[in-house]
């Protein structure tokens, strides 16, 4: 029995596996895009490792990609036959049955709840508290996120590896629940603590963008630039909010700039880079930017690879949004029926959020063009529901955005207004919501509420 770098027991004879697993969980903690690497030389020097075993299937589903999830099936297998081979701690073989949880049953809510077992058992478990934070994240629980971590703070401090990545995680839940001055204070604490900490400067850069401080969001991400590119698919995400910080300030040529150098200048494989990726290209036509067919088309071709692949009903809605911009009607209606169907006969955690909003967000999506008041419709009744879907406040501003627009398009130009006028009291309104309420206060009666949404906050 061997104790890794924050005192847990961990089932192995080799110590270098162990060293190489605690290489694998800060490559975690950081978003490094070296954890498979790291996870397989642990493996290499213990292939009996059940951590490295449940972190790496943690890993394929987390990835959300139908054809990885053998993947996390064999990994499951491994770790399963490692404890009947030399036993285990109870963390191990809880961290088994959690896997076993999403991998075999789909069942998302219990895995996060038995990770936070594992959590209160040992706080300084910090495998099991991003794999938690990760999951709620993904589940749109950003109280559930908050619980877990401020459950665990007191155990940790300066001394304990990873401490500064514990303050970034803690700095995004405080943003997501709202809490914004007490985010950016703790994720800048994070960062001073570890400079690696992408998720705890992530979490101040959305405090930046929903206060429109744009100027120094940007300055705030460039400030990163040279440790981006570890960070993988995660730091092109940073770009992407580089990106909506120069769309807020009007700069639609350096935010279509930044579309082709940094966020989609690869293949997008990754379901994250797609979301990054589909809903840059859609705010930046409607700030009148012209992309063109080629860009669409490359997501689209993706897209309709995956038509009738099960994944997250987030990424769902992105491959709706890329396949109704490229007019790829067929795989569309293919994508529609392979989400409708999974909603009427599957029970997983992705299955219900599909029945819930999912299915209903992306027939709006699919009719905005054609369609506008039936989009609204649509999209109206869920708007305090769409958190179901999981990412973040400012990933599912994609969607009131649409239902603004939509219900510009129909000719509903006081619930424009209202909806804009709402959205003045959630967050600064940049150049887009400048459009707007241009748009809206033409053919509006003057109201306070429609007087208010031509603000424009360009700090």
């Amino acid at each position: 029995m061997i104790r890794d770098a924050r005192g847990l027991e961990v089932t192995s004879a080799a110590p270098a596996a162990v060293a190489a697993l605690d290489g694998a969980v800060l490559s975690l903690l950081a978003h490094r895009a070296d954890l498979s690497s790291m996870l397989q030389q642990a493996l290499a020097l213990d292939p009996g490792l059940v951590a490295a075993h449940a972190l790496a299937g943690f890993g394929a589903l987390v990835a959300a990609r139908a054809e990885l999830h053998p993947q996390a099936l064999h990994h499951l297998a491994a770790a399963r036959a490692a404890l009947r081979d030399r036993g285990g701690t109870p963390r191990e073989h809880a961290l088994v049955r959690t896997l076993a949880a999403w991998a075999k049953d789909g069942d998302m809510e219990g895995a996060a709840t038995l990770l936070e077992g594992v959590l209160r058992a040992a706080p300084l478990d910090a495998m099991a508290l991003k794999l938690a934070h990760a999951i709620r994240f993904m589940l749109g629980d950003a109280t559930a996120m908050r619980l877990a971590v401020e459950s665990a703070l007191p155990a940790w401090d300066r001394s304990i590896s990873g401490y500064g990545f514990v303050l970034g995680c803690h700095a995004f839940a405080l943003e997501e629940t709202g809490d914004a001055a007490a985010a950016e204070l703790t994720g800048r604490a994070g960062v001073a603590a570890a400079p690696d900490d992408l998720w705890g400067a992530h979490a101040v850069a959305h405090v930046m963008e929903r206060e429109g401080r744009a100027r120094h969001g940007l300055a705030w991400i460039a400030a990163l630039h040279p440790g981006l590119a570890q960070g993988g698919s995660f730091g092109r995400h940073l770009h992407w909010h580089a990106a909506l910080f120069h769309l807020h300030l009007g700069q639609v040529d350096a935010a279509l700039a930044l579309f082709d150098r940094d966020i989609a200048a690869l293949p997008c494989e990754d379901v994250r880079d797609f979301a990054n990726a589909a809903s840059l290209l859609w705010r930046l036509e409607a700030q009148g930017v012209a992309v063109g067919a080629a860009r669409w088309d490359a997501l689209a071709d993706l897209a309709a690879r995956r038509a009738t692949q099960p994944g997250l009903a987030f990424i769902d809605l992105h491959h709706v949004l890329a396949l109704g911009a490229a007019g790829r009607h067929g795989a569309l209606a293919a994508k529609l029926e392979a989400m409708r169907h999974r909603a009427a006969t599957q029970v997983d955690s992705q299955a219900r959020v599909l029945a819930l909003v999912g299915l209903p967000a992306a027939h709006a999506i699919a009719l905005l063009q054609d369609d506008p008041a039936e989009a609204v419709a649509l999209l109206l009744p869920l708007r305090h529901r769409l958190r179901a879907l999981g990412g973040s406040d400012a990933q599912r501003d994609l969607f009131e955005r649409m239902l603004i627009e939509a219900a510009l398009r129909a000719g509903r130009k006081a619930l424009g207004a209202a909806l804009l006028g709402d959205r003045a009291a959630q967050r600064a309104l940049g150049a887009w919501e400048a459009q707007r309420g241009a748009m809206s206060a033409a053919r509006t009666q003057s109201s306070p509420r429609a007087c208010q949404v031509t603000r424009l906050e360009v700090a």
